[in-house]
């Protein structure tokens, strides 16, 4: 499948507010929305959200994240998800494409257990049952995944999941990099063919940071209680938004 590369031209009366991962923390996700809504009705602005991806896993509703997911995308014109290398696991599950080894992995090791018992009671007893358990009710949550873009692009910004390969242009970029990459990326300070905005890797300071090369807002929500988005409105200087579990 080719990468999937979505170009938006970001304004000031159309800004792109980009979402860190969610991880289940759909209350927080709700909270954030509402007050991106507000911060754009203050500047007069139509706001469309960009969702880095990491909607699911460790967190306590991954089923209700991707439902607000699904309907901010259908509410808000020219809003997009990246997919998450937690959400491209899900995607695999519920496609059968994940044998049952790498279905213990994602369930025990990644969080996978928790997003499951949102959506059902019941665990799958071997890989290809989920498709029949989940699929009768929440087969718009595949045709979500299904439909994830790989990176968009906002004027000098380019918005991926984990990061990029620094020796590749951004039209080579290998879609596993996008959604798994650390050390190769978040060692270099050389600048890059656009400032990269990220999430997958927890900040250290568990707040958004710019860094010479890139914009990092993955601030661990199911574990910091604390959910970020970076906003980017035409040529003004980025800002951040999060909110918090004791806001």
């Amino acid at each position: 499948m080719p990468m999937k590369i979505v170009e938006l031209a970001s304004s000031v009366s159309r800004p792109v507010y980009a979402i860190g991962d969610v991880h289940g923390m759909a209350s927080l996700l709700e909270v954030l929305l509402a007050t991106i809504d507000e911060d754009a009705q203050r500047c007069g602005a139509e706001p469309r959200v960009v969702f880095l991806g990491d909607i699911v896993d460790r967190g306590p509703d991954s089923r209700r994240a991707m439902e607000i997911v699904h309907a901010t995308l259908q509410q808000r014109e020219g809003s997009q998800f990246i997919l998450g290398n937690h959400d491209y696991l899900f995607r695999e599950a519920l496609t059968n494409h994940l044998g049952d080894p790498a279905l213990d992995h994602w369930l025990s090791g990644l969080g996978g257990k928790s997003t499951l018992r949102s959506y059902s009671h019941r665990m799958p007893g071997w890989a290809g049952e989920l498709p029949d358990l989940l699929l009768p009710r929440y087969a718009h949550h595949l045709a979500l995944l299904n439909r994830a873009a790989d990176m968009v692009i906002v004027n000098g910004y380019c918005l991926v999941h984990a990061g990029i390969d620094p020796k590749k242009p951004l039209a080579d970029q290998d879609e596993q990099d996008l959604r798994e990459i650390r050390e190769r990326f978040l060692d270099v300070s050389d600048p890059l063919e656009k400032v990269v905005v990220h999430g997958h890797t927890i900040t250290r300071s568990e707040l958004p940071e710019i860094h010479s090369n890139r914009i990092a807002i993955d601030t661990g929500a199911y574990r910091t209680g604390r959910l970020s988005a970076v906003v980017i409105a035409g040529n003004s200087e980025p800002r951040f938004l999060y909110v918090s579990h004791s806001d």
